[in-house]
């Protein structure tokens, strides 16, 4: 298969072609301060071997859901052990044909999870698997992603786990991508087996983290992702060439029984089509309603979710909009359910680096850590001063030390590790902290006259630079946004000069020394459009003394969302509620203050260069055009009274 059908095939699980992991460093581990890395872990394998076995668990409304169940070959009769437990919609198993399955095993075609499986099963773990139901194997449709049945399905498959004879009681849920998400949705059920989360690239806030990140929906997303999951659900590999066709025939069967993976497969007919949240403009929008003309299994679901919410969220629980399929919507739960996470992020993963901070400051639960790495949504390191390629961290040794510190015997295998690293690109170097933001001191740079950041402030009594929106302006095909279809950015934003040829771009003096940006840039526009919305994207640069430009960071915000207001979640920058009372059209031409963050990030801008601030009124490659038809002209303003300005949060070692 090609590497990017195999990730689709598992978006949660990262990028087929990711290197094997490297051996135990047979060195002492170094110590979090003298390195900030997380200290080396290894331990002798207890076990050998893995096998596989397929069942069908039955839900309490008679919904077959299909299990995998992967072992250890060499577990003894009557021995028990801790499991893990990934719940997806991106099949549990892609089936292989003979004579191909000779020489194929399913777990090659599963990137780092793959691995992961192997290694868990050497360390005396057991792997379940599990299609959500109206994908993959598994009977039912799908109303929405993350439906209430969907999350108390989750319950059910653990009381089907603690039942059997292999399993010592002691649970984790585990993934990356979507099942980052059902991981931490199973949290809800309250489960008492339930003992750890590791989630790893995921959204926290689904409308700001991938729906429409800054009120912008992003449209490349929707379409995309919406077509390569409706195509998962007929049983097709999105784009497969007839070779990849002869060799699979998609998700594996349960025991052979292709009869039942036919007729599980006829039921997601029924499944709603992501792209129908394209229609969504506000946070409490829910365009997911259904229609008299859908299918009466499609409204029987939907009313079935709906008794569920009212007794969770009450009556109005549909003024809840998209949040309703939301984990940050749940944080009574979350909470309430104490158990501790592992957040994994990397900067260049989509949003989900925000996410993973979000989520690891929302819900501090007592042992409960975060680390934000180089990585792009396959954990690519993405620096743009390395060669690149597969993370040379050893991610799969870190979850292992977690697992066994949260579900295994080994409660003091994180002892002495800080909560939370990070890595800084252009240091290259790993870093611990106790908390986050760590302690910076702000910089903030004033935009200028002639296209500068100055810092000092402005005193001009009127001064704005005029710009006409360039409606074709585009981030390209190789950014943090397309990762998240397993594409992998082995060269990030290659073209930034280019493109910054058609934005508003103001840029600082040389800098005098190194200076490390690690944390959340804050964004201030005054700004003036000739129409009643817009859409603004800030990108965040490195100009070399050659001229040459290295992306940074971004961040983007719709206008119409300008209002703030209390943050129920923790946010680094103003919280915008996004909701259509607050909605606040632009009088055209009359200014308007803009205040938001931009992605977090850790970079050293080396002495020499320059920090670039460019502007954009649209990104031609992802997201919607705003205004949708006709032309748009803005006014920046930088005088004294409406100074446009970003702070940086520069660290200071």
């Amino acid at each position: 298969m090609r590497p990017h059908v195999t990730s689709l095939l598992a978006l949660a699980i990262f990028a087929c072609a990711a290197k094997p992991a490297a051996p135990p460093d047979p060195r002492p581990p170094v110590a979090d301060a003298a390195t900030g890395t997380p200290s080396a872990y290894a331990r002798a394998a207890t076990h050998r071997g893995i096998r596989r076995s397929s069942h069908y668990v039955t839900m309490r409304d008679g919904v077959r859901l299909a299990v995998d169940v992967w072992a250890p070959a060499s577990m003894k009769p009557g021995e028990r052990l801790p499991v893990v437990l990934q719940q997806t919609r991106y099949w549990r198993t892609p089936d292989i044909r003979f004579p191909f399955s000779l020489f194929a095993n399913p777990l090659d075609y599963q990137g780092i999870f793959g691995r992961f499986k192997r290694e868990l099963a050497a360390h005396g773990y057991i792997w379940v698997d599990v299609d959500t139901r109206g994908s993959g194997a598994s009977f039912g449709n799908r109303p929405w992603d993350y439906a209430p049945d969907e999350i108390q399905d989750g319950a059910e498959i653990m009381d089907w786990i603690v039942r059997q004879p292999w399993s010592n009681g002691r649970i984790a849920t585990v993934g990356a991508s979507y099942t980052g998400s059902t991981a931490e949705f199973a949290a809800i059920n309250r489960h008492p087996a339930h003992r750890a989360i590791v989630n790893v690239s995921s959204e926290f806030d689904q409308y700001q983290d991938i729906l429409a990140p800054g009120g912008v929906p992003l449209t490349w997303w929707l379409d995309d992702w919406g077509a390569q999951t409706a195509a998962l659900d007929r049983n097709e590999i999105p784009g497969a060439s007839w070779q990849e066709k002869l060799a699979s025939g998609g998700v594996a069967t349960v025991n052979g029984r292709a009869r039942d993976r036919a007729q599980a497969v006829a039921e997601h007919r029924d499944n709603y089509d992501f792209r129908e949240l394209k229609a969504m403009t506000y946070r409490d929008d829910f365009p997911l309603i259904t229609a008299a003309s859908a299918s009466p299994a499609r409204r029987a679901a939907q009313e079935r979710q709906f008794v569920w919410l009212r007794g969770k969220a009450g009556p109005d629980f549909l003024s809840n909009g998209v949040d309703l399929a939301s984990t940050h919507f749940y944080l009574a739960d979350l909470r309430a359910q104490n158990i501790p996470s592992y957040a994994v992020g990397g900067w260049f993963d989509g949003t989900y680096a925000n996410a993973a901070i979000k989520r690891y400051l929302t819900v501090p639960n007592p042992g409960s850590k975060l680390i934000l790495g180089p990585w792009d949504h396959s954990q690519h390191n993405i620096s743009p001063f390395t060669a690149g390629g597969a993370t040379k961290f050893d991610l799969l040794a870190e979850l292992l030390k977690y697992l066994d510190a949260t579900i295994g015997d080994r409660a003091d295998a994180v002892a002495g590790d800080a909560p939370i690293h990070y890595y800084t690109m252009g240091e290259e170097r790993w870093h611990a902290a106790q908390s986050w933001p760590v302690a910076n001191t702000p910089l903030t740079l004033w935009f200028a006259g002639d296209g500068g950041l100055a810092p000092t402030a402005p005193t001009a009594r009127l001064a704005f630079d005029r710009y006409a929106v360039d409606y074709a302006a585009t981030t390209g095909r190789k950014t943090r946004f397309n990762t998240l279809m397993g594409r992998y950015l082995l060269n990030p934003y290659p073209d930034r000069r280019e493109q910054d040829a058609r934005l508003l771009v103001h840029d600082s003096a040389p800098l005098a020394t190194d200076t490390e940006v690690t944390g959340h840039p804050l964004v201030t526009l005054t700004l003036a459009s000739s129409a009643d919305d817009a859409a603004v994207f800030v990108y965040l640069e490195d100009v070399a003394p050659d001229g040459s430009v290295t992306y940074v960071t971004e961040g983007e915000f719709r206008a119409l969302h300008r209002k703030t207001g209390a943050a129920p979640i923790w946010q680094a920058g103003p919280w915008h509620s996004f909701r259509k009372a607050d909605a606040a059209p632009l009088t055209p031409n009359a200014p308007a203050e803009l205040a938001f963050e931009l992605q977090p990030i850790s970079y050293l801008f080396k002495a020499g260069h320059r920090i670039r601030i460019a502007l954009a009124g649209h990104d031609a490659g992802h997201f919607a055009r705003v205004p949708a038809t006709g032309d748009a002209s803005w006014q920046v303003f930088r005088d004294a009274a409406r100074a446009s300005r970003v702070v940086l949060p520069v660290v200071t070692r």
